[in-house]
């Protein structure tokens, strides 16, 4: 875990273990923020973004195992060529922004993805898949 990653979860007052993480690029010249995903001990779990406000903001509840993953839009544009073209995975994304597309399982078939909007100053749904 990098250290950066270590002080956000310190300032957030966030001592459960991650399940997961990935390295955001969600503001121009913001490099320290993070999506992590924060499980509840009775199963399921959070996806909070650290670093881009003073406190953690929620993306979304998960049920089942956190599956959480970052990419370049043009990294999500090439996975929305993979869903699109497969015959068992229904949906897609459409990155509209230049920020990291965050995805995430919300339960054990269905994912999500987001970009964060700096004009809205919140995260936008760009795309969602059902497996």
């Amino acid at each position: 875990m990098p250290p950066e990653l270590s002080s956000l979860l310190a300032k957030a007052q966030l001592k459960e273990p991650l399940s997961n993480w990935c390295r955001g690029d969600f503001q121009r010249g913001s490099t320290n923020t993070f999506v992590v995903a924060v499980p509840h001990p009775s199963g399921g779990g959070k996806y909070l973004v650290l670093g881009l406000t003073e406190s953690a903001v929620e993306l979304a509840s998960y049920t089942g195992d956190a599956d959480l993953a970052c990419y370049s839009p043009d990294e999500a544009k090439a996975l929305n060529q993979s869903i699109v073209a497969s015959e068992t995975i229904h949906g897609g994304i459409s990155p509209s922004l230049s920020t990291t597309v965050v995805c995430g399982f919300v339960d054990n078939t269905s994912a999500v993805c987001w970009q964060y909007s700096p004009v809205a100053r919140a995260f936008v749904k760009v795309g969602e898949w059902i497996t």
